[in-house]
């Protein structure tokens, strides 16, 4: 006891001596501090206290710079935000390509900005494709906790000693997970601040993520080279694989690649000292990466993956495990996918109130599944049609054509075609731009409307009231008492603002018609004097109820459509659409409802949840005696009309022609029990054409014969409140 007593004096009177202050020496100040402190230095300290060396100095300093990082990391780790445990959040910071699929399910596009990633479930990756990873990358990724102490602070203290200018070579599979995931946007850094940072995501994904999770997303996000982004993309690209088809040697290749994806790529456009050029696809096998591809394979039989004889049968030449597929836009679909690309963006910003920017952001980094209403039949049947040149009249300028295709009943666009001859993305869409749609408007503004509004009049017990407006002998004779199919047209000279107007087809005029010859044969006269007693007003009324959407319909402004030579002969101000005609003429089959289009039925997120589902808007347009009679007038403009070019043998079409002056624009809109479409033939300038709308219903018909299920389908029974009378329809309220 004593002599730990006397030990315990000494050691006081040596800390007595050697406690002086560092910052005394700092400053300058502290003259007996100063003295000690060189006194010890000398060894001149009572006792047996040991002199204060340069390599003690160092270790302090080395005590008092792990302490104050230790505090660093403590207060860093928890001002590094939470990580969300929810499976699916961990791919929110990263890009993921939306897929289009088409009717059948079938995936037929794309779409993202740069990087074409996919995410694939961790139960479709197989075993030699995850140990070949792990193997190269992190052999202890199911032991550690994020981290590889040992390697990391080795790396650290040789940056800080000098050694070393980067900290590198230290990551494991978390760390890099949290780097593309967490880190994207300094991930090339190679400082002490983004690898601490590293560091803090890497033990918070440990933390919120099983091992099997943290592994599916590390090979969902990594880069691959040659534009894959994760593994999915790279398995497609290098070997036109789905990834749980991967064998031993793709999967020990791919997992190469993580080093330094660019330089070892497994695939390269151009020759070099490295390559094999494989003449089948046109590219070259970069055999620089085979040394480190038998590293991994190596690797995996050392730990216990696979056997030697294993890894030595993989070590095959990488020009025979190569089947590239390189993935192409495919421009039969551009037109289409733009369509509904602005459809889906509208309807997002709209429900979730977001901007349209960010809601085509989300588009195309999303990870989105969007179900279009594409049927690629129907789409393909048209771009081989608008290919061959023999479909189309002679022009000067080349010509051009657009089509859609509508379900009818759902609105459904089951194809669209924007012009022929053209590639490329965000083109010039004519299925959505307006062209002047001549004779074709006239079912619309004219002949639908005389009779729906008839049915108005008679219902409340009222006949038509006719005007006469001076300009012809017919006057308010012959009509009866509404506007029916049997109503009396006389084809003849009117005298319009003291001009003979308008003209027809023919140059001549016929005498007596119907309302039902008149529109078979496409007549210019009786469609105006039809129009002029429905009215500007009405007509333009039921024109927005079809659905077009670009009348001129402000009658203060100087140029409208207010007007027979628009309403009637369709010289619109700014024409219409075929996408607005094939859905106003899908009214008729439709029993007088209009469907508004639509692209899509539904978009989900990357794991199934329902965002957006598409419910058709229907308008009643028509009373269902009136649509039913409009569709058997139509009928027979194709069975007894101008329009027999459009015939199908065993379907039932109805629809009409439409010529502009100076031969500018043909069309011709038709249905069947089951779809509406709308052509349109033209110049994008304006130069005549040979030919005929007959042409365009002779294309129609060819393109819509070759739809699998043109033939099946009925159209609604005969109303009940319609009668035949003498071989001619009329609602009961207005027969003869």
């Amino acid at each position: 006891m004593s002599g730990s007593t006397n030990d315990n004096g000494k050691d006081k009177a040596n800390n007595e001596k050697i406690n002086f202050k560092w910052k005394d020496i700092d400053e300058g100040v502290g003259k007996k501090s100063r003295k000690k402190f060189f006194k010890l230095r000398k060894g001149k300290t009572a006792g047996k206290a040991k002199p204060l060396t340069k390599g003690r100095v160092l270790i302090g300093v080395l005590c008092l710079f792990v302490f104050a990082l230790a505090g660093a990391f403590a207060y860093a780790y928890y001002s590094v935000p939470s990580i969300d445990p929810d499976a699916s959040s961990i791919y929110s910071n990263i890009d993921l390509s939306s897929i289009i699929y088409d009717t059948k399910g079938e995936e037929i596009d794309k779409l993202y900005y740069t990087e074409d990633r996919e995410i694939v479930s961790i139960q479709d990756i197989p075993e030699n494709t995850k140990n070949a990873f792990i193997a190269i990358e992190d052999k202890t990724f199911y032991s550690h906790h994020g981290l590889n102490y040992k390697r990391l602070f080795g790396a650290v203290l040789s940056k800080l000693t000098g050694r070393s200018s980067e900290i590198s070579g230290t990551s494991t599979i978390t760390q890099q997970l949290a780097r593309n995931v967490f880190l994207s946007d300094i991930k090339s850094e190679r400082t002490l601040s983004r690898k601490f940072r590293e560091m803090i995501y890497a033990l918070k994904i440990e933390r919120a993520y099983s091992k099997d999770e943290i592994l599916e997303a590390y090979l969902n996000t990594i880069y691959l080279g040659y534009g894959c982004y994760g593994i999915k993309a790279a398995a497609y690209t290098y070997f036109g694989k789905e990834v749980d088809e991967l064998s031993l040697a793709q999967s020990a290749a791919l997992a190469a690649l993580p080093q330094a994806p660019d330089s070892y790529a497994l695939l390269k456009d151009n020759e070099d000292e490295n390559t094999t050029y494989m003449k089948k696809y046109g590219l070259y096998a970069n055999e620089l990466v085979v040394e480190r591809r038998d590293l991994v394979l190596d690797l995996m039989a050392e730990q216990g993956y696979i056997d030697a004889a294993e890894a030595e049968k993989a070590k095959k030449k990488l020009s025979k495990i190569l089947h590239p597929h390189i993935e192409k836009k495919p421009k039969e679909l551009t037109y289409f996918t733009d369509y509904l690309t602005t459809e889906v963006a509208n309807d997002l910003a709209e429900k979730y109130s977001m901007s349209l920017e960010k809601a085509e952001q989300l588009i195309h980094t999303g990870g989105l599944r969007i179900y279009s209403t594409i049927d690629q039949d129907i789409q393909n049947a048209i771009n081989t049609e608008f290919s061959d040149d023999w479909n189309f009249p002679y022009s000067e300028e080349s010509p051009q054509a657009a089509m859609v295709v509508t379900e009818v009943g759902t609105g459904r666009i089951r194809a669209m075609v924007g012009g022929r001859n053209t590639s490329g993305q965000k083109l010039f869409n004519r299925a959505t731009s307006p062209r002047q749609p001549g004779s074709s408007i006239k079912p619309l503004a004219v002949y639908s409307a005389a009779l729906q509004k008839s049915e108005d009049f008679a219902k409340r017990g009222m006949t038509f009231p006719f005007v006469d407006y001076g300009f012809d002998r017919q006057g308010v004779y012959r009509w009866g008492d509404y506007i029916t199919a049997g109503s009396t047209v006389i084809d003849e000279r009117l005298f319009i603002n003291g001009e003979v107007w308008p003209l027809n087809f023919s140059r001549r005029f016929s005498g007596y018609r119907t309302f039902r010859t008149a529109l078979q044969q496409s007549i210019n006269t009786c469609a105006v004097k039809i129009q002029l007693q429905v009215g500007a007003e009405y007509s333009m009324e039921m024109l927005r109820k079809y659905g077009i959407s670009t009348i001129a319909d402000d009658a203060s402004e100087p140029t409208n459509d207010y007007n027979p030579a628009a309403m009637a002969l369709g010289a619109m101000t700014y024409g219409t659409t075929p996408l607005d005609m094939a859905i106003a003429y899908a009214t008729f089959p439709n029993g007088g409802v209009k469907v508004s289009p639509s692209a899509y039925t539904k978009v989900t997120n990357n794991r199934g949840k329902v965002l957006l589902e598409k419910e058709p808007e229907e308008t009643r347009v028509l009373d269902e005696g009136v649509a039913f009679i409009m569709r058997d007038c139509l009928e027979s403009v194709v069975t007894r009309g101008i329009a027999g070019n459009a015939a199908i043998y065993g379907a039932q079409v109805g629809g009409k022609t439409g010529t502009t002056n100076d031969n500018y624009d043909y069309w011709f809109v038709g249905f069947t029990p089951k779809y509406s479409a709308a052509l349109w033939i033209g110049t994008d300038h304006n130069t005549v054409m040979s030919g005929s709308s007959g042409t365009a219903a002779l294309l129609w018909s060819r393109i819509m014969r070759q739809v699998p299920d043109i033939t099946e389908g009925e159209y609604p029974p005969q109303p009940d409140d319609v009668v035949n009378v003498y071989g001619e329809y009329y609602t009961e309220k207005t027969r003869p």
